[in-house]
This record gives C-alpha cells, sequence and structure tokens, in this order.
C-alpha cells in the first residue's frame, strides 16, 4: 500500500503536478467559505470602470479555479 508522500513524489516524478481531491458532501461552514471566494472571484462591475474614468479596470484579486489554491480547507 502506497501511503501520500509515495503518490506524490510520483506524480510530481511524471510531471502531472499534485491533485487535491475534495469530498462530494461538503460541510455548511465549507460550502460558505467556497462561496465567498466564489463571489471574491468576480470581475469588476462596468458602473465602477465608467465612476472612476476606467483608473480601476480589472480586479487584482481575480482567481482561476485551475491555477489557484482557494486554501479554504
Amino acid at each position: 500500500m502506497l501511503f501520500f508522500t509515495q503518490i506524490l513524489e510520483i506524480h510530481l516524478k511524471r510531471g502531472q503536478g499534485v491533485q487535491i481531491f475534495m469530498a462530494a458532501h461538503k460541510s455548511a461552514p465549507r460550502k460558505i467559505r467556497l462561496m465567498k471566494k466564489l463571489k471574491q472571484s468576480s470581475p469588476v462591475p462596468t458602473w465602477v470602470v465608467v465612476r472612476t474614468k476606467r483608473k480601476v479596470r480589472s480586479n487584482p484579486k481575480r482567481r482561476q479555479w485551475r491555477r489557484t489554491d482557494v486554501g479554504v480547507g
């Protein structure tokens, strides 16, 4: 039986990167944290761009779901 660290080393040697698996049934607090991160990752509204005369155009904390880990546990 392989341990997690051994599986991780095998994946890294193959160049597959790290895969973290998440349970299908999540607890309510975890869902709330994930929903908050989902809202934070939204683009800047158009009315904000217009109001700031295009000084604010993008969200610097924007996160891509595949590249960056959420880190909510």
